[in-house]
This record gives structure tokens, C-alpha cells and sequence, in this order.
């Protein structure tokens, strides 16, 4: 019996213009017949049974079909693709399914039948102390209907720009993993050479460790959760009150509150606004940290975390003329429970949309006050587990090159992510034997937790980073930190940092004069208290429209027109304020400084949204920061 990996299925992309292994396992010496479009290749399975075979270089198109024999049976692979093959890695952001952005992009993707665009999900698997040599699940999924809705939102956009350009068909191996920091995708040499994370090699390796402690946290965490939402209606009195949505907890009766919370909104409908029968749609961004959320006592929706929109379909004879009660049921972990600012808080109902705002005063109980509960042990994000268990059993897949878009989770630690960068971009291309493997990475877009002024520059600092490690050969860098929303770690404006990706891979991928670098300051000079800067390498404008704090653009008046937003002034105790920049007629950027001005920078901030310094061509000036010696200069 031939045992191949899920890679090999139907609808499949093999890299073009190069030769392609396949490979499997059955009965040990025996001969396996290899054949496509007239080549054929013979091959004898080893004495663990497996066995390889080689594909001969093929341009781009299809479909072609792969037929694999033992004499026994007969295997057929269907609609078979030669193209482009690209390797999507990461967290989270580039995890990110296009159905978690069709509030943005619905009305554009509603009709998308992009056959020749596919994307296989490698299955999410960490192992620790042994190197997994297969995967057994998954499947190629074409960029179609309902298809596309779990296809990496970047990395459709990225490819479809590619496709367009190229005009040959592209397959996307997605290996990104929500949450993983660098170390989980190096190998274990790597990890000790680095010496940074060493430990937890040696924990995650004992025998049943990890089955050990996840089944004890799981089960503390259900427990947690039931007890935080029992309501067995034996408490004669309850805390009460008064919140506003939406808005955080800090400052209020419910700061220091852990546990269940229910809340309630009641809004009244008018029978003679729509028929009897409504539907609606219930919008209730972000909430920290779960919910189950009702509707005049039926339930609608829940979510066990706090990062995904709550964006909750209303069935008919649900919603009714008259009162209806809203209710939340909020599960809050630990500190820094509420309502995230910033986002959509409303009930949509009817033909015509109509509109309840559900912002304001809501009423709540405490259902069960508890202790905080503690963070789970993610063990996809210990080190080596994913590099062991998802990028090894696939190795041997062609491909052209990779996007990566990840570094949150390294923000804690900015001053060793340089070096670990680094290191896994070595061992990406040593596990594929590609020396010079085209990589291409995203800078870590703009965030600061639901606070719209934030003097963190943690992210500023990983950014810095990530900058450096652009001298490494064959790599890019994309800016993103201007596509970030300051209320959402996942911000939705997926197509444009897919399309930067694709525009910087035309050229080191491509080879076509089509890249234009992001703009980069080149040269100041400091004269008393006035300070120019250059930008190169052609010269910059200020955006067209004004930045909204979600990434949105409204206009921008009049005396917009000079005025360069995100600069700040750094003083001699290290701390900073917001000064505002003029550009010049001749492309410089002209600040007035304070007296003991120890330094600037620009952008230098975990959301700075208010950045507006762009290139002809629509690229963001890329964040820096200069301390001034004794004598004004660099220092």
C-alpha cells in the first residue's frame, strides 16, 4: 500500500522549472512506477519502505495528472499546477484568514474564482526531541467561495498582485502559527549555539511533559470558566452598577475584578420601522477577554478569547417590536478586563440596515468573582516545536521563496531579535538547501492596546530590529507599522501589505526594476535650534489624506499641507515629546528644536499613526531615531 503525504493531493502546485521530489512509504523492495504526461521513472522502496522519485522540470500551467503504481494498486493525483510556490510564515498576522477581513473587502471578493491560486495549511503540529517526517492531514484549497475564506489574507493578496503580474499560477504552503515567537521556528542547534531559551528544550523533551501539563491546564481552565459563569441564583445580593461602553476597566468599581460579569443594554424597536420578522447583525468589537453573548434570552455568539471582532448574525424571530434585552456574559482572566475602544458597538437590523447604538451606560452584575486565572503553557510557542514538527516534513517541497510577517511576539525581548532573526533565516535555507532562499518580511505594523496616545516604544525597538537585518542577502523588508490600527493587533488592511510583499518580491524574486524602496532619511544637518533632514532614495510628499487612528483616511484641510506628523524631541532625562516637522518646496523636512535637544526621532513610537511622510509612490518613510553627541552631531 503507497502512503504519500497530504501535500500530494488533488489541485496541488509544484514549483516550475525545477526538478520535483516525490516521495512515500510502502512495502520495503518494492518497485514504484512514477509517471506524468508521458514521463515515466521506476524506483525500489528501502527497508524502512520508502522510497523517492524525481519529476522532471516543467514550465508553468497545467492540469497535469501523477499517477504512482506498486503493482498492487494505482494512485492518481488530479488537477495538477506548475507555477510559483511560496512559503507563508509567522504569527498570527500572517496566519490571518481572508474571513476575518471581509468586513473590509466582502464586496470585492464575493465573485473571486481564482483557480490557478492555491494554498495548502500545514497542520499546526509541535513535536519536541524527534524530527516529524510526515504530515497526514490537510488538503489544497483554491482561492473560490468558501475555499478562500481560510486562505492567509496576506497571503492571497500577495499572490493574487503576483499572479497579475506574472500571469502564471502561484501556491501559498502556509506554515504561520498564531502567537510563536522566533525560537519556536529555529532548530535545536540553533537554540543552543544561541543559548537564550536552552531550558526549555530539555523540559519539553521529557516523556509526556507536555500531554502532562496541557491536560491538567485545560481541565483548570474549563473548570475556571464554569465556575465564573454559574449562576445558580443563590447569591442574595450581588455588586451592581453602571459601566461605559465601550471602555477599559482601569479607574472604575470593576479594576481589580476577576470572574463573570453579566452585562445588560435594553433598546426598544419600533414595530413600524421594518415587517415583524427581523434579522440583524450584532457588532461588539473587542472585549477582554470571553463572552457569550444573548439576545431576548436566546444565544447568539461566543468567543473564548479577546482578539477576534464579535460580529454575531441575529436569526429571524429573535429581534421584535418593542423591548429587546442585550446581554453579555464577560469572562475577565486577569487584569485589564473591558470593552475595546475604538470599535463598533451597534445592533444592524432590517432590510435597510438601521442602526441601534449600543454605546453608553450598560448595567452589570457580578455573576462570580474569582481569582485571576493563570496563562495556559502554549507549547507552539516553546522552542524548536514548530520548526520539528511542521517545517521538516515538509522541506522537500519546492519553492520559490518565503514571506514571513512576525515579531510580536518577540517585543518583550527586542534586543536579542536581530541575532535570532538571523539565525532562522539560515536555517529556513539550510532545511531547504536554498543558500540564497528569497525572504521577505514584514515590519511590525502599528499597535498599543486600545490606547490612542502611548508613549511605548517596545514595538519601535523591535521595528529597529527587524531594519537591521536587512543587510542579510536576498531579503526584504515591507513596512507595515502605518497599516496598524491602535485597538487591534490584527489590523484588516491585508491587501496592502499583501500587495507591498508582491511588489518587493518583483524584484528580488523577479528580477524587474519594479521594487521602489521606502523612503529613509539620508543626511541632516543641524544649524542652533534648526534641523533639515533628507530623504532618498527619491525624495518624499506628505500622504494624500490624513490617517485616522484605525488606518482609515479621511481629508485633510488645508493647513495639512507642510505639516509632518510622529516627530518627536528627545530630551536629556530620556524622556520625549511631540514636535510637528515642515516640509520644504525642496523635499526636506525642516524641525524647530528646543533648547538641550538630546535627539529625535520619527515614527519611533508602538502605533504611530499619525506618521504622513511618504515616497511618490505611496511608501512610508521608515521609523529612525538620532541621539545627538556633546557637540550636536550623531552621536
Amino acid at each position: 500500500m503507497i502512503r504519500l503525504s497530504a501535500l500530494f493531493s488533488d489541485g496541488m502546485v509544484l514549483q516550475r522549472e525545477v526538478k520535483n521530489c516525490i516521495w512515500g512509504y510502502a512495502e520495503q523492495g518494492d518497485r514504484i512506477e512514477v509517471s506524468m504526461d508521458g514521463f515515466q521513472a521506476e524506483t525500489v522502496c528501502s527497508e524502512a519502505g520508502y522510497f523517492e522519485a524525481e519529476l522532471p522540470e516543467y514550465p508553468a500551467g497545467g492540469p497535469h495528472e501523477l499517477k504512482l503504481r506498486d503493482g498492487k494498486e494505482e494512485i492518481r493525483i488530479r488537477d495538477i499546477l506548475f507555477g510559483d510556490v511560496f512559503l507563508l510564515g509567522g504569527q498570527s498576522n500572517m496566519e490571518l484568514p481572508v474571513a476575518r477581513v471581509m468586513e473590509r473587502y466582502g464586496q470585492e471578493l464575493a465573485q473571486t474564482m481564482q483557480e490557478e491560486i492555491r494554498m495548502f495549511e500545514v497542520p499546526k503540529e509541535y513535536v519536541f526531541g524527534e524530527l516529524r517526517q510526515e504530515i497526514t492531514k490537510g488538503c489544497w484549497l483554491r482561492a473560490r467561495g468558501e475555499e478562500l475564506q481560510s486562505f492567509s489574507a496576506a497571503g492571497y493578496f500577495a499572490a493574487r498582485e503576483i499572479q497579475d503580474r506574472e500571469g502564471i499560477p502561484v501556491g501559498l504552503l502556509q506554515t504561520a502559527v498564531g502567537g510563536t515567537p522566533v525560537k519556536a521556528w529555529c532548530c535545536e542547534e540553533t537554540i543552543a549555539r544561541l543559548g537564550y531559551d536552552t531550558e526549555e528544550i530539555e523540559e519539553c523533551r521529557r516523556r509526556g511533559y507536555p500531554e502532562k501539563v496541557m491536560k491538567e491546564e485545560e481541565e483548570r481552565d474549563r473548570l475556571w470558566r464554569q465556575e465564573a459563569l454559574r449562576d445558580d441564583g443563590s447569591q442574595k445580593s450581588r455588586e451592581r452598577g453602571r459601566a461605559v461602553v465601550p471602555g477599559f476597566f482601569e479607574g472604575t468599581a470593576l479594576e481589580q475584578v476577576y470572574g463573570g460579569v453579566r452585562f445588560t443594554k435594553t433598546i426598544t424597536l419600533l414595530e413600524e420601522e421594518e415587517p415583524e420578522k427581523w434579522e440583524g447583525t450584532l457588532f461588539l468589537g473587542a472585549m477582554i477577554d470571553a463572552d457569550v453573548v444573548s439576545v431576548n434570552g436566546m444565544k447568539i455568539g461566543e468567543t473564548g478569547y479577546r482578539y477576534p471582532p464579535r460580529i454575531y448574525p441575529i436569526p429571524k424571530d429573535v429581534l421584535h417590536a418593542g423591548e429587546n434585552i442585550i446581554e453579555i456574559r464577560l469572562l475577565v482572566f486577569g487584569e485589564g478586563g473591558g470593552f475595546m475602544p475604538g470599535k463598533d458597538y451597534g445592533l444592524y437590523y432590517g432590510k435597510n440596515g438601521k442602526k441601534a447604538d449600543l454605546t453608553g451606560e450598560w448595567e452589570y452584575e457580578m455573576i462570580q468573582k474569582m481569582e485571576n486565572l493563570p496563562q495556559m503553557t502554549f507549547f507552539q510557542y516553546k522552542a524548536c516545536g514548530l520548526y520539528q514538527g511542521m517545517l521538516w516534513p515538509v522541506r522537500k517541497w519546492n519553492v520559490k521563496g518565503c514571506f514571513f510577517y512576525q515579531g510580536e511576539s518577540n517585543t518583550g525581548r527586542p534586543e536579542t531579535y536581530e541575532e535570532e532573526f538571523t539565525a532562522m533565516i539560515a536555517d529556513w535555507r539550510a532545511l531547504w538547501k536554498m543558500p540564497e532562499m528569497p525572504f521577505i518580511f514584514v515590519q511590525l505594523a502599528g499597535f498599543s492596546d486600545g490606547k490612542l496616545h502611548t508613549d511605548g516604544t517596545e514595538w519601535a525597538k523591535l521595528r529597529e530590529a527587524q531594519k537591521r537585518c536587512e543587510k542579510i542577502p536576498k531579503t526584504r523588508m515591507v513596512q507595515a507599522y502605518d497599516l496598524g490600527e491602535y485597538n487591534d493587533l490584527h489590523p484588516t488592511d491585508k491587501k496592502t501589505v499583501g500587495e507591498r510583499i508582491a511588489l518587493a518580491a518583483e524584484t528580488l524574486i523577479y528580477q524587474k526594476p519594479l521594487f521602489c524602496e521606502n523612503p529613509k532619511l539620508c543626511g541632516w544637518k543641524r544649524q542652533g535650534q534648526t534641523m533639515l533632514l533628507a530623504f532618498g532614495p527619491s525624495g518624499v510628499r506628505l500622504h494624500t489624506e490624513k490617517r485616522t487612528p484605525v488606518g482609515k483616511s479621511v481629508s485633510g484641510g488645508a493647513k495639512e499641507q507642510e505639516t509632518v506628523h510622529s516627530f518627536e524631541v528627545i530630551a536629556e532625562d530620556g524622556s520625549r515629546r511631540t514636535i510637528s516637522g515642515k516640509l520644504l518646496e525642496d523635499g526636506r523636512v525642516e524641525l524647530l528644536l528646543p533648547e538641550r535637544a538630546a535627539g529625535i526621532s520619527y515614527a519611533w513610537n508602538d502605533c504611530p499613526w499619525e506618521a504622513n511622510l511618504y515616497s511618490e509612490e505611496e511608501l512610508p518613510v521608515i521609523p529612525f531615531e538620532i541621539r545627538f553627541g556633546k557637540d550636536g552631531k550623531n552621536a
